[in-house]
C-alpha cells in the first residue's frame, strides 16, 4: 500500500505504540532524525528506510543501504539474517513540512522480500566522507576511515557527519532510480488511517487504537443524525459500523460491546461503540427489537452517503396486526418495550375476546412466521390512522389556523439543536 501526502511522525508513533513493545524510546531518535532531515538541502536526505520490530525501531537512510558493508546495510539485513522477528518496513519519502509537521509519502514494504532483493542490487563502498565541526571534509579509505577520522578530530573538532563513496556512483543511482519508481509504481493507494487500524485489529489493540473521524465523515454524521435524530445512527468506517455519542451509551449495553472513546479531526473526542459491517443484520436486530429506530449508512460508490436500512421501531411488532400464535388467532393491541411487554387481544372467538400478554422477542417470532399480507395491512392502517381527519369540527380548526397566518407573529427564541444530534 501507499499513502501519499501524511503526517510521517504520527504514522510512525501510531505504528511504534502497535508494534514495539520494548524500547518504545527509539522512536523519539526517529522523530528527532525526520525533522533534521526534513530542512536538509540534500535529495537523498529526504528517501529513507524505515522498520519497526517487536523491540525497537530503526530510520535508515536508503541510500547507505544500498552499500555494501555501511551501517545502515548490515543493519537493514541483519534483523532477517540473524533473527526471526516480526518486522514492518516502509519506504519513506519526506516531500516538506506544513507547519512544522514533517509531511510524506509511505509505502509498505515486504521486509523478508526486499532484503533479499537489495542483496542482489547492493554496490561496493569506495570512501566515507567525513565532515567534522570546523565544515571540514575529509574523503577516507572506508576500512581505515574511523581510524583516521579520529586522528583528525584533535584538529578539526568533533565529527560532524559521515557519508559513504560507491565505487560506481552512476550504478547506484540507476538502482536507486529504478528500485524506488518499482515500489511506488506497484503499490495501491491507501488510507493511513484504515492501515493503522488493520494493524492494531491483527495485533489485538483495536480497542486501543480507533482511527481518527475525519472532518468530512463527521459532517456526512452530522447530517445523517440531524435527518433522523430519534434514530441510533451506525456510520459505516473501516470495515465497521461505529454509533457514536448518546447512541453509543444506549447501544453498548444492547450489544455487548464496550464503549471507547474515538478521537475527532479537529474537535476532542466521543464516545463510541459498533460492530463490523458483516455483522449488520444481526446487531441492527437486536437493537431494533429493544424498541430502537436504528439507521445504517454508509458511503457509496459516487462518494455520497447511502441507506444501508433504516428500521423503525413501530414496525418491529405492528400494533393492529392479526396473526396466529399457537393455533390462536391474536390481533397486537400495544408494544411496551421498556416492560418487555406485548399485549394481545386473542379473537379466535370473536363473541369472546381475550387478552393476553407476551415478551416482544416471542412475539416477534411469529410476525416473522405470519403471511406478508398481514404486516402490510397493519402498517396500511396504522398509515391511514395517521391521515389528517376532515371532520366539520376538523376543517373549523383549519380555517381558523389559516387566518392566523397574516396575523403578527411575536418573536420567539430559535430552539437551539439537541447537542445529541451533532457529534
Amino acid at each position: 500500500m501507499k499513502f501519499e501526502d501524511i503526517d510521517l511522525i504520527a504514522a510512525l508513533q501510531q505504528i511504534t505504540d502497535i508494534h514495539t513493545e520494548n524500547y518504545k524510546e527509539d522512536f523519539e531518535l526517529d522523530r528527532k532524525l525526520l525533522q533534521k532531515l526534513a530542512v536538509s538541502d540534500s535529495g537523498e536526505d529526504k528517501r529513507l528506510l524505515w522498520m519497526s520490530r517487536p523491540s525497537g525501531t530503526y530510520l535508515l537512510r536508503e541510500r547507505e543501504v544500498y552499500i555494501e558493508d555501511t551501517f545502515e546495510n548490515k543493519t537493514w539485513e541483519f534483523y532477517h539474517d540473524q533473527t526471526s522477528d516480526p518486522i514492518l518496513a516502509y519506504a519513506l519519502e519526506i516531500t516538506g513540512t506544513r507547519d512544522g509537521t514533517v509531511i510524506g509519502n509511505m509505502v509498505e514494504l515486504d521486509y523478508a522480500a526486499h532484503v533479499e532483493r537489495m542483496k542482489q542490487l547492493t554496490v561496493d563502498v569506495d570512501r566515507a566522507a567525513v565532515t567534522f565541526s570546523d565544515d571540514s571534509t575529509y574523503y577516507l579509505p572506508f576500512k581505515s576511515f574511523r581510524r583516521e577520522a579520529a586522528e583528525l578530530e584533535e584538529i578539526h573538532g568533533k565529527i560532524r557527519s559521515v557519508g559513504f563513496l560507491p565505487e560506481n556512483e552512476q550504478e547506484l543511482a540507476m538502482i536507486l532510480r529504478r528500485e524506488r519508481f518499482k515500489a511506488s509504481y506497484h503499490a495501491q493507494p491507501g488510507n493511513i488511517d484504515e492501515h493503522i487500524h488493520q494493524l492494531a485489529v491483527r495485533h489485538g489493540k483495536a480497542e486501543e487504537v480507533l482511527a481518527v473521524l475525519p472532518l468530512a465523515a463527521q459532517t456526512a454524521y452530522n447530517e445523517a443524525k440531524e435527518a433522523h435524530p430519534d434514530s441510533i445512527v451506525c456510520f459505516a468506517q473501516n470495515g465497521y459500523f461505529e454509533i457514536y455519542g448518546e447512541d453509543a451509551k444506549k447501544a453498548a449495553p444492547i450489544l455487548g460491546s464496550k464503549l471507547l472513546m474515538k478521537e475527532l479531526e479537529g474537535c476532542g473526542k466521543v464516545a463510541v461503540t459498533g460492530f463490523r459491517q458483516e455483522q449488520w443484520v444481526a446487531k441492527a436486530k437486536k437493537l431494533w427489537e429493544h424498541g430502537n429506530d436504528v439507521f445504517l449508512t454508509q458511503t457509496g460508490a459516487d462518494g455520497k452517503q447511502e441507506v444501508v436500512k433504516d428500521l423503525r421501531a413501530e414496525d418491529f411488532i405492528p400494533v393492529g396486526m392479526v396473526m396466529g400464535m399457537d393455533g390462536k388467532t391474536v390481533r397486537v393491541e400495544s408494544v411496551d418495550f421498556a416492560a418487555n411487554d406485548v399485549q394481545l387481544t386473542d379473537i379466535t372467538d370473536p363473541k369472546m375476546p381475550q387478552t393476553i400478554h407476551e415478551m416482544p422477542a416471542v412475539v416477534r417470532i411469529y410476525v416473522e412466521e405470519a403471511p406478508a399480507e398481514n404486516l402490510w395491512a397493519a402498517l396500511d392502517r396504522r398509515k391511514e390512522a395517521e391521515k389528517p381527519q376532515h371532520s366539520v369540527l376538523a376543517k373549523l380548526k383549519q380555517c381558523k389556523s389559516d387566518a392566523g397566518k397574516d396575523a403578527p407573529k411575536s418573536q420567539l427564541d430559535k430552539k437551539t439543536k439537541s447537542k445529541e444530534m451533532e457529534i
